[in-house]
């Protein structure tokens, strides 16, 4: 057996002057499939929530323009609407024929599926959530040992996110820029993992010290307010405490890391919301996310890259999608809105190009995105009628050999919290329920979890 670790440092002299050196990621000091450490420490799971608005377009006759005929353990084909999914058919797992139970509730047309599929439960009111979202138990799980323990990122340009932490209508920021992100991940306070020096930063050691300082008073303040300031102040007390992690963080010297090589700065690029710009957009936030994951700065993010009222348009056109599904007819030979379609298909491609930057970086004997889950997901089945049926959802990569991907899972009317449970197991939450009232369930999809 190798007396090497990854671990170990390579010692030796230089001109009188001991200097050491760090080794990366080698393959020596993986477990003999790749998928761990020979000490047994698995390599991290990732996981990462991709949103976008309307859904895709069905055909007046009640047919599919993106449901796979296929279903349980046959591999699935392309469909019109997935075209962009060509070479990942197997890496994807497609959800559709799940709904979101209203429970004569009103339908809050472009927020209540979103909200079923997040929280397990359809929202009495509009912008108000009530749980929180399923993603920040994911963060806290999972997240931690990293400076960042979720990151929210929107190519769309939006400044606000769709996870919260608490019940009510806040929601954390998001970085709403390829440019915000870059800053966020690799600006001030990154430590290159790779780098053979390592010095802590003094004014981080500052900032550790004065948050530290104030943890009695916290405590204090919280006991002394009433319920909904308790709310309140516990979303804002969570940032300060992710602050102390991502502190923490930055004042130890990172573990070595292959497969993290640090981007080039983009341009500060304006933002539009035609698909040009969006498109081009995602695909930077893509390339970004991956590195991120790899350097250790983050294992949980979410990305909104449309909201439900999706506001893209194609270049040239003077409507919106959002406007194209309510007031565009349809195509009597084709049976279906073909400018709806097109935006639909160029909303769901991002998806795609989000799965195959994690796809790009090398880790272990696989790649990032064997070591991750991305769930991708919408709010709606049909835009034109805000229908809460057949509500599009996928979920790419392995989770670390959790997931068995390349599936299509038709639901037949089951809820949606069924694919979120099964989305929160797989990343190894102890989750056994999700949801409320007859949303809540039991259930996951064990078709594609590995024994």
């Amino acid at each position: 057996m190798s007396k090497f670790t990854r671990r170990s440092l390579l010692r030796g002299a230089l001109g009188g002057t001991a200097v050491c050196m760090g080794i990366p990621a080698l393959d020596l000091f993986l477990d003999g499939n790749g998928k761990a450490y020979a000490n047994g420490q698995k390599l991290p799971v990732r996981f990462g929530t991709w949103f976008w608005g309307l859904g895709l377009t069905p055909t007046v006759d009640g047919g599919s323009r993106w449901v796979p005929k296929e279903t349980g353990s046959t591999p699935w084909t392309l469909t019109p609407q997935l075209q962009s999914f060509a070479g990942l058919e197997r890496k994807i797992t497609v959800f559709s024929g799940f709904k979101a139970q209203l429970e004569g509730k009103s339908n809050v047309p472009h927020f209540s599926g979103t909200v079923a599929i997040l929280t397990g439960q359809t929202p009495r009111n509009d912008k108000v959530y009530d749980a929180p979202t399923f993603d920040t138990f994911v963060a806290d799980a999972i997240g931690g040992g990293s400076r960042f323990r979720r990151i929210d990122v929107s190519p769309y340009g939006s400044k606000r996110s769709y996870s919260t932490r608490t019940a009510g209508s806040a929601v954390a920021p998001a970085d709403a820029s390829p440019l915000e992100l870059y800053t966020r991940l690799f600006g001030e306070g990154f430590q290159d993992p790779n780098s053979d020096t390592f010095t802590p930063d003094p004014q981080v050691m500052l900032r550790k010290s004065v948050l530290s300082a104030v943890t009695d008073q916290r405590q204090a303040l919280m006991s002394s307010v009433g319920a909904a300031d308790r709310s309140a102040l516990d979303q804002y007390f969570t940032s300060v405490r992710s602050m102390e992690n991502q502190l923490a963080v930055e004042l130890q010297k990172p573990a070595k890391s292959e497969s993290c090589a640090v981007p080039e700065r983009p341009a500060d690029a304006p933002l539009a919301r035609d698909l040009d710009t969006i498109t081009r957009n995602n695909r930077q936030m893509a390339q970004l996310m991956a590195m991120g994951l790899a350097c250790n700065q983050t294992k949980v993010f979410t990305v909104l890259h449309s909201d439900g009222t999706n506001g893209v348009f194609l270049p040239g056109d003077p409507s919106i999608y959002h406007l194209h599904t309510h007031e565009e007819a349809i195509d009597q030979q084709l049976g279906y809105q073909p400018i709806s379609e097109k935006c639909a298909e160029l909303c769901v491609r991002g998806y795609a190009d989000f799965v195959r930057a994690l796809d790009a970086i090398k880790e272990g004997d696989g790649t990032l995105l064997d070591n991750c889950l991305l769930f991708g997901y919408s709010d709606t089945g049909y835009a034109r009628i805000h229908s809460l049926d057949n509500i599009p959802m996928f979920m790419a990569g392995g989770a670390g050999g959790a997931h068995k991907p390349g599936r299509h899972i038709q639901g037949n009317g089951d809820t949606v919290s069924r694919v979120a449970l099964t989305a929160q197991q797989l990343v190894g939450l102890p989750a056994g329920v999700f949801g409320e009232g007859a949303m809540r369930t039991t259930r996951s999809v064990s078709e594609i979890m590995s024994a």
